[in-house]
């Protein structure tokens, strides 16, 4: 290396270049591909451009992910070479690709030339992606829409209990509920219902749909929708982790590559690249090494020991003059003694200097230092149920304590109207009905007669009509004449003079009738009305937000308790609509009263039955973390006598056991970035940050040399 290497290495505002690899990345569905150009930055996955389009054949795989693979690069002057991709489920035979798909992927990569890294489930991938993003393992529906197809996925405390896909139908509630009734195996389905790639109003159309008819709801299900792009957000995710374990996506808006007859200049994408370390709150740990403390100060600091050791001796008043020799004796006598005090504080002080700084050292020094592990997770599932007449914690039947709870909440809650209705007045008029048989015929009031286009209008009153009879002319029809009134409102009933029509279920050989004059009086106009699926969703949005007040009402009164949500019973006390279904109104409101009963139970319990499970699993040389053990309830069924059964997910975290003695046996007197490399040498230890007090110049700072002055924490980064 040299010389001018050796200098730009050194000087620390000359920043180290990061080199970034870039990969691709095709999500696979069974209408489109969306493909994506994304970097792992430090610990963070980046998504810098995505691409989509529908296609209509597998034969047309190649083709349109070539063309999608170069609009994500857009001009960038790069050549990415290796390839992620996302594949359905139905691509899938027991985890492994089907043959006549692998078949397709070799052919692609060697077509496009590039390196496969992996391919990973969709399903699981997006269940994954949702368990960074929220904390805690999914339990949801997942439903994803494409033009002619829906996927839809059950996921239960992370875990897939399958994948089904149906075609499209017009009621995209019944198409999921469809799918959902092959899920036999699933005792109680997850009230949350997640949708992805729909159209914005689906959730509004999707909330009126009956679910709790033919499906094993607890409770109305709650419907969200997914963030925008989730699909391929969640492989990139998928493919990004599998390479650097502990990986951070921060969502930010993603672009979308540039559409054709368009570019994206070099310096705006430069610009955008540094916005985003611009945004930064803090410099990483290569950034904190390099501002500018040591280059440019170290001048100062010489000139600064150098003034403390200096001696003034302005200060010495001289004696009267007196003769020459006198003086020259005194001269001497005095520089001799001046210089033997200047010699004796010189050597006290460089004989005091280290035992200060070495009882300094010994005594007042001290260091905190935080051991970062990394830790082992065991993950166990079990079906735990809260009994109310259980006393104590039985580990082998997986039993725990529950306490029967109950409350009583109202809320009121008000809505806009959105069905259509119309008002006004039925035409009338009058009508000649003539009988072209031998007898009298009979009709009453409110039998029902029909005019041209199908329109219907009853009979005013009721009415006899003579039989027919002969006359000198021929044969001469009964007739009678009376009025009519239109079944509907609306000028449609303003039939002219001579219009014809049937009557009730006579044929027209029998019974004729004709308008006689013009009919009127018909007249409408459309209004807001309350229709019933803007009663259902009220109903439903309150009684959600209900129950969880109610949760959160047993939760305040019971701090020490867990109670699950989607474990509380529904009582409707009191449900008053302020307007009924085809009422006209701008708005109506709901008055809900509703009671909520469940089963409390203590979290530390459910902890006991973890460490039962996971104990004979923990390997030498770590350690169960019982307090930091994670859990989640999710409810599978709810006797009447009041037992809570769920399933219960717990993912356990093992830490490595550290010998605390030893370890400060070995960092003792140490710099502090020596002691920071001997502790990241060291087994299952991801990393360290020390704290020395009181604080010092960096290149004194040094670790106590008594034991007893370090504090070691071992903890999660």
């Amino acid at each position: 290396m040299s010389f001018l290497s050796n200098l730009k290495s050194a000087l620390p505002f000359v920043k180290k270049e990061e080199v970034l690899e870039y990969f691709f990345a095709l999500n696979i569905a069974s209408e489109n591909l969306t493909a994506a150009l994304w970097i792992i930055e430090g610990k963070e996955l980046k998504i810098l451009e995505t691409a989509f389009q529908s296609y209509s054949s597998l034969d047309d795989l190649i083709f349109v992910t070539d063309k999608l693979l170069d609009e994500v690069l857009g001009i960038r002057e790069i050549e990415p070479q290796k390839i992620l991709f996302g594949v359905p489920s139905l691509w899938l035979r027991d985890e492994n690709l089907k043959e006549e798909y692998l078949i397709r992927l070799r052919k692609l990569v060697k077509e496009l030339e590039l390196t496969p890294m992996a391919y990973v489930e969709a399903a699981h991938a997006l269940t994954h992606f949702l368990e960074k993003q929220e904390g805690v393992p999914a339990t949801a529906i997942l439903v994803g829409f494409e033009q002619h197809h829906l996927t839809v996925t059950v996921v239960r405390a992370g875990k897939i209990d399958g994948v089904k896909f149906v075609s499209r139908t017009d009621s995209s509630g019944a198409d999921i509920e469809k799918a959902l009734l092959n899920f036999t195996q699933v005792e109680t389905l997850p009230s949350k219902i997640f949708i992805y790639g729909a159209q914005a109003d689906l959730k509004s159309r999707l909330l009126s749909f009956t679910w709790m008819s033919k499906l094993s709801f607890l409770h109305f299900p709650k419907i969200d929708n997914l963030q925008d792009q989730i699909e391929i957000k969640s492989v990139c995710l998928a493919g990004a982790t599998e390479i650097e374990g502990n990986i951070l996506y921060t969502e930010r808006p993603v672009k979308q590559a540039a559409k054709k007859g368009t570019t994206l200049s070099l310096e705006e994408d430069l610009a955008d690249q540094k916005d985003d370390q611009a945004t930064r709150s803090l410099p990483d740990e290569e950034d904190s090494k390099n501002l500018g403390f040591v280059v440019g100060d170290v001048s100062d600091k010489l000139d600064e020991e150098t003034n403390l050791i200096q001696i003034d001796d302005s200060g010495y008043e001289l004696p009267a003059p007196v003769s020459n020799e006198a003086k020259r004796v005194q001269a001497k006598s005095l520089t001799k003694g001046i210089h033997q005090k200047k010699s004796l504080g010189i050597i006290i002080l460089i004989l005091t200097i280290p035992l200060v700084i070495f009882t300094a050292y010994l005594f007042i020094l001290k260091a905190d230092v935080k051991v970062f592990v990394e830790p082992r997770v065991l993950e166990k599932d079990a079906q735990v149920t809260a009994d109310p007449n259980q006393k104590q914690v039985d580990e082998d039947a997986k039993v725990i304590p529950g306490q029967i709870v109950s409350v009583e909440v109202s809320g009121l809650a008000k809505a806009a109207a959105s069905g259509t209705k119309q008002i006004g007045d039925p035409a009338k008029g009058t009508i000649v009905i003539y009988n072209k048989i031998s007898s009298a015929q009979s009709l009453s009031k409110g039998t029902q007669i029909t005019g041209p286009g199908s329109l219907k209008f009853t009979l005013d009153t009721s009415m006899t009509i003579a039989s027919q009879s002969a006359t000198d002319s021929g044969i001469a029809f009964g007739k009678a004449n009376t009025t009519v009134t239109a079944v509907a409102v609306g000028a449609d009933g303003n039939l002219p003079s001579g219009a014809q029509f049937s009557v009730g279920g006579y044929s027209s050989d029998n019974l004729l009738a004709k308008s006689e004059g013009n009919f009127s009086g018909g007249n409408s106009k459309d209004v807001t009305v309350v229709s019933l699926d803007d009663q259902q969703k009220l109903l439903a949005s309150l009684a959600s937000d209900l129950r969880k007040q109610a949760q959160q009402k047993l939760q305040g009164q019971l701090p020490q308790k867990k109670i699950l949500t989607e474990g509380l019973n529904e009582e409707i006390v009191k449900k008053s609509f302020s307007k009924n279904v085809n009422d006209q109104a701008a708005e109506f409101s709901l008055n809900l009263t509703a009671r909520y009963k469940g089963t409390a139970f203590d979290d530390q319990d459910l902890r006991l039955i973890v460490s039962k499970l996971v104990t004979t699993q923990v390997p030498d040389g770590f350690q169960l973390d019982l307090p930091n053990t994670e859990t989640q309830a999710d409810v599978s069924k709810i006797d009447k006598d009041g037992k809570l059964v769920f399933l219960s997910r717990f993912k356990a975290k093992l830490l490595p056991k550290i010998d605390t003695s030893t370890l400060k046996s070995a960092i003792k007197g140490k710099s502090a970035n020596q002691a920071v490399d001997i502790i990241k040498g060291m087994e299952n230890i991801l990393g360290a940050e020390i704290k020395i007090t009181p604080s010092l110049p960096k290149t004194l700072q040094r670790l106590p040399l008594l034991s007893r002055n370090i504090r070691i924490e071992v903890g999660l980064k």
